[in-house]
């Protein structure tokens, strides 16, 4: 038996590797487009600040410079540095913690802006920007990242929540997939494996009531399976009868020839002859009724079809059937309530009636009552055979049909082995109608034949199909 657990962890994680190396990797390419656009915005901004203060240097010089950048609130994170022709400062303003006298400063020139990149001994990194005025003065202002860091940090931290978030919700379809799919899928498998692997016939696939795909495989699969340990069954049955039936006559049949052998030319190698030959019509007879069920199971039986009244041929048979009736204390009795004419096989369909009449007669007790009852409807009709015996049971319904199959009712004293209603059933299929038998309210079996009546190239039996 596979472990669920085990798979449904395995694949867990597998997927949540997968999510988090994802989402690892989004949020690491969100932080550097982030900090790049970040880095965009202070040159921008910068540059906008460059170009305030030196339109002020022209009007005011640096007190107008200074009260701007007080005004601004540009305390925090900035350095601002205005500087003459020869390099001396004339404004120094910056943030506390940062020291920008010392940095050095490369040449500018007016109208456009130079850029410096300087860390910071307390990790920042300075960006400055600088341009140069008309009287030669030097202006400088530029802030530290530590402001961009902050908001990147924290950025980071709320897709880093996020991300969790995401995951968590992620695994949860992961989750669902790997119970209700995976597991079912493996544990389907193992089923099958166990299941090639038996030797036992009345194993089954079993199928995940959760995914219907499985179910209805696993359905098509075990009636598959069904046929074949019916088939096998039926097949050791027939051994079994086979070897049972044809032993007894075989072994008459060589006694008796070890008579006529002994008494060549007298009675009693003429009588033994003739037993020889009933032993054989006997085995003969066995042989072409197993091949007629073959036949009429695959629709090959050769049929000679005619025309036939219904209430004609069941009238003849029980007729021929109203002495064995009597002989067994049981009343017989034929109910019409209209006729038929069909496209039969007379032979086949007498064969098949009163292979129903033989069980009738067979499984009622004396004073019984057995009735054949035509029953015609407008495009089939019924032949019933009905007795007062004990019915057939729920598990003999479909196993009494079967090759060599008896019903439990059957005793070691009661005639047959097994063929008599698989041929009835081979009879029906050939001629495109059906069999069965049902249970009677007030006791006993009704075993039934239903023949289409129409007539026509669509319906009608086609020999040697």
């Amino acid at each position: 038996m596979i472990n669920s657990n085990s798979s449904l962890w395995r694949v867990s994680a597998m997927v949540l590797s997968i999510v988090v190396l994802a989402v690892s990797m989004m949020c690491w390419l969100t932080s550097w487009l982030l900090s790049q656009s970040l880095g965009t915005i202070s040159r921008a901004v910068i540059e906008d600040d460059l170009g305030e203060y030196s339109v002020l240097y022209e009007k005011g010089g640096v007190e107008m410079i200074r009260s701007l950048y007080v005004a601004g609130s540009h305390q925090k994170y900035h350095v601002l540095r205005v500087l003459d022709a020869k390099g001396a400062d004339l404004l120094s303003m910056q943030s506390e913690g940062i020291v920008a006298q010392n940095i050095p400063l490369p040449p500018v020139s007016m109208g456009t802006t130079t850029w410096k990149t300087t860390p910071m001994s307390n990790g920042d990194l300075l960006l400055l920007g600088g341009r140069g005025l008309k009287d030669g003065a030097r202006i400088w202002f530029g802030r530290t990242d530590r402001e961009d860091r902050q908001i990147l940090s924290g950025v980071q931290r709320q897709f880093f929540l996020s991300a969790i978030f995401t995951a968590v919700i992620s695994m949860l379809p992961v989750l669902w997939f790997v119970r209700r799919v995976l597991c079912p899928v493996r544990s389907f498998i193992e089923s099958a494996r166990i299941l090639t692997e038996g030797d036992r016939l009345d194993e089954r696939l079993r199928g995940n009531d959760g995914i219907a795909e499985l179910r209805e495989f696993a359905r098509a699969l075990n009636t598959s399976l069904d046929r074949v340990a019916g088939l096998t069954e039926e097949l050791e049955a027939a051994n079994d009868q086979l070897a049972h039936e044809l032993r007894t006559p075989l072994a008459r049949v060589r006694g008796n020839i070890d008579v006529v052998l002994a008494h060549y030319g007298e009675d009693a190698g003429r009588e033994a002859a003739v037993l020889s030959i009933e032993e054989i019509e006997r085995s003969t007879a066995l042989i072409q009724a197993i091949l007629a069920v073959r036949a009429g199971d695959t629709r090959s039986m050769r049929l000679h079809l005619e025309a036939l009244s219904l209430k004609g041929l069941l009238t003849d048979i029980c007729e021929l059937y109203t002495a064995a009736a009597e002989q067994r204390e049981l009343c017989l009795e034929l109910l019409v309530t209209g006729d038929a004419t069909v496209l039969v096989d007379r032979q086949r369909m007498q064969q098949a009636v009163s292979n129903l009449l033989d069980n009738a007669l067979a499984y009622t007790p004396p004073k019984g009552l057995v009735t054949v009852l035509l029953d015609v409807e407008p495009d089939h009709a019924t032949i019933h055979v009905r007795d007062t015996g004990p019915g057939v049971s729920e598990t003999d319904h479909g196993r009494i049909w079967r090759r060599f199959m008896r019903g439990s009712a059957a005793s070691a004293n009661t005639p047959g082995i097994g063929l008599g209603l698989s041929l009835v059933k081979a009879v029906a299929h050939v001629h495109r109608g059906e069999a069965g038998v049902d249970n009677q309210p007030e006791g006993g079996a009704d075993f039934w034949i239903r023949l289409p009546t129409s007539l026509d190239a669509s319906s009608k039996p086609v020999p040697g199909l």
